[in-house]
């Protein structure tokens, strides 16, 4: 039987699939989109305010999938916060619907390390190759899928044959990284009840992490709503709205986002990430 989510406002999986948190969804050509978390396989649809999920484990799956896409959230509220920045409104108005995902610290870590100078299609398409190489099979509608590959699976590769799943340079952090957790040095599992800023100095220990990337491992899988990750994109839209498109330090930048935005500031990241990527010839043109 399928999952059904009734009355889930505001939701855009378009905008969530799509905005760089996550890379194994494909939008199909009947508007679904197919995914592979953890060890299942999910197809999501969604119509007005009703979101109807399939998954290779069936319905028992319900409370994984809502945790996941961070259901229980009131993001209205979040919106209603966001928008008592008055600069902000633009960002929010185009991007409602969008969720912060909850995902796995591991396939998150090995994830942002291989998206380092790197495009979401790159991205994409060298995880799915690690997976496909190394991950274990999974069964959905009669195709095969593969779940992301454990620590322990990635600590013993080679580098020369991680190289060919197109991750180039990051091969020796991934494999470094993988031994690393795999050994228990880094549990990455267990970093509840620890201030962000701990997180983040255990975090970008691991080769290949370093501010940026922990930011978003932390945002993305261990809900620190209060992590900010800057790329080249939240740059951008930081000194245009903010600085008056005067290039600005990034350390002030960050000190800019945690002082003036605080617990929801990963939130604000979020959403002006998509409207800067989506929309950025738009808001330059308007000044």
């Amino acid at each position: 039987m399928p999952i059904v989510l009734n009355g889930v406002y505001p939701f855009n999986f378009d905008l969530i699939a799509n905005g760089g948190q996550a890379f194994r969804w494909n939008r199909q050509a009947d508007g679904k989109y197919t995914g592979v978390v953890k060890n299942s396989v999910f197809e999501i649809y969604e119509s007005g305010d009703v979101i109807t999920i399939e998954s290779s484990g069936g319905d028992k799956e319900e409370a994984f999938i809502k945790d996941y896409l961070d259901i229980p959230r009131d993001y209205n509220q979040i919106e209603h916060e966001i928008k008592k920045f008055k600069e902000l409104v633009p960002a929010v108005s185009f991007s409602s619907g969008y969720r912060i995902l909850f995902q796995d610290p591991w396939e998150t870590t090995i994830s942002f390390i291989i998206s380092a100078n790197n495009h979401i299609q790159n991205i994409k398409r060298t995880i799915e190759n690690i997976c496909m190489k190394y991950g274990e099979p999974i069964d959905f509608k009669g195709k095969i899928y593969y779940a992301f590959p454990s620590p322990e699976s990635l600590a013993d590769v080679s580098e020369d044959e991680l190289r060919l799943t197109k991750c180039g340079y990051r091969a020796k952090y991934i494999i470094e990284t993988a031994k690393i957790i795999s050994s228990g040095k880094v549990d990455i599992y267990n970093f509840n009840n620890i201030s962000t800023e701990e997180m983040r100095k255990k975090l970008v220990t691991l080769p290949g992490v370093g501010r940026k990337v922990a930011d978003c491992i932390m945002l993305y899988s261990m809900r620190k709503f209060d992590a900010f990750p800057i790329d080249v994109w939240m740059q951008r839209i930081l000194e245009h709205i903010y600085f008056n498109d005067r290039q600005v330090s990034l350390t002030k930048l960050q000190k800019f986002a945690e002082e003036r935005f605080g617990e929801i500031a990963g939130f604000v990241q979020q959403y002006l990430f998509c409207y800067a990527r989506n929309c950025w010839q738009d808001i330059v043109t308007e000044r």
